[in-house]
């Protein structure tokens, strides 16, 4: 048994909550007091294994085990500024507060697990605060979905890749074979190329403080590890890389159209877009013109003149999917991207990857496949035709 501030326990409780929620299996949470004043909180599954540490006045020794969601229900409604002790009594595990008999129980499950071992890792390196946090929001949203199919043959598109080149540069990839990006980060890295889950990633940042420095250690069997001060995590990595060779090949900036449009704007058209269309018909065709740039939808259901430039010819239209290029475009809201209003996207036939970048920096590069679409078939056959004379 062991008390401690009401405050200090829903701080542990609720970040591991919210990571135990992105990950595969086992939503066991085991509660365990230790020596020198600390109480260790602790899941584990086949993916990720979390410990947290809390401090805590102990006053007799507790294991116990019992579902995290649970347990997070019943944290989540003790009140503030109060001093809990939490013990077992009669079965559960019982908070308690204040002079009279107030508490809330906790049904246990009747397991018992050893404590978690740390693997002692071969070799370490330090981000800076925040660098984890910040590559998971910008880098998740590429990744594939898990019930993707493609990931059974290519499990590597569930997550992020990293790779240190010779040049000791760091590059970040990501992919669901839809939408790929490239980004040079600012982080150090191990020799060894792995790439690990996207969930997985985001539960250990729900999960770590975005205001500590974070060692990552790399174990001799192959194992992630984070850690700040109070929080450790541990990765199994994903099996295999991307073919990252292939992919960096489809980046074209030497296509045949240069199509400059305003990246908030464009933003606005494809949300506009996936409000009016169907689900299954979230397109937004591009028909370029004098010059200019028409959107409108396959359907009819709308169309509007997006301001921006062409530049050069040979494309008369192109269909994007309102949702990735969304993506693609809201990437470049970072805050290192804070001047770069404009996108511009390399246009080289309407049926290869449309690459995606703005001026003056060559950090992040990005893909995102058209959508082939009658429509934009006809447009550009009639073009031809016009064209040739056939």
């Amino acid at each position: 048994m062991f008390r401690i501030p009401s405050e200090m326990l829903k701080g542990v409780v609720g970040p591991m909550y919210k990571s135990a929620r992105k990950t595969v299996g086992d939503k066991t949470v085991y509660v365990a007091t230790l020596d020198e004043g600390r109480v260790a909180f602790y899941y584990q599954d086949v993916a990720l294994s979390v410990e947290r540490k809390v401090t805590a006045t102990i006053e007799a020794d507790m294991t116990v085990a019992t579902s995290i969601f649970v347990l997070n229900q019943m944290v989540s409604a003790l009140p503030n500024e109060e001093e809990i002790l939490v013990q077992v009594e009669d079965g559960r595990l019982m908070l308690k507060w204040g002079s009279r008999d107030s508490h809330i129980a906790v049904d246990l499950l009747p397991e018992t697990a050893a404590m978690l071992e740390v693997p002692t890792p071969e070799h370490t390196l330090t981000w800076k605060a925040g660098a984890l946090h910040g590559l998971t929001r910008m880098m998740i949203p590429f990744c594939a979905l898990s019930n993707n199919e493609k990931s059974h043959s290519l499990p590597a598109i569930l997550g992020v890749m990293f790779r240190k080149e010779e040049t000791g540069e760091v590059y970040l990839r990501a992919t669901d074979s839809f939408k790929y990006v490239r980004c040079l980060g600012k982080i150090d890295w191990f020799d060894n190329t792995i790439s690990l889950d996207a969930q997985t990633l985001q539960a250990v940042s729900d999960v770590l403080p975005p205001d500590a420095d974070v060692t990552v250690g790399l174990t001799k069997s192959g194992l992630v590890m984070f850690k700040t001060g109070a929080v450790t995590c541990v990765l199994a990595p994903l099996e295999g890389t991307l073919p990252y060779a292939n992919l960096d090949k489809a980046f074209n900036y030497d296509a045949a159209m240069k199509v400059r449009v305003d990246r908030l704007e464009l933003l606005d058209l494809l949300r506009r877009v996936r409000a009016v269309c169907p689900a299954n018909r979230q397109f937004a065709m591009l028909e370029f013109k004098d010059g200019g740039i028409v959107a409108s939808t396959a359907g009819g259901e709308m169309v509007q003149d997006l301001g921006g430039t062409v530049e050069g010819g040979g494309v008369k239209a192109v269909a994007i999917h309102a949702t990735h290029m969304d993506i693609a475009a809201s990437f470049f809201a970072a805050p290192f991207f804070k001047d770069c209003d404009e996108l511009v996207l390399y246009v080289n036939h309407y049926k290869e990857p449309i690459t995606i970048g703005v001026d003056g920096q060559d950090r992040v590069n990005m893909t995102v496949l058209p959508i082939i679409i009658s429509e934009i078939e006809s447009l550009n056959n009639s073009a031809v035709k016009k064209a040739t004379g056939v």
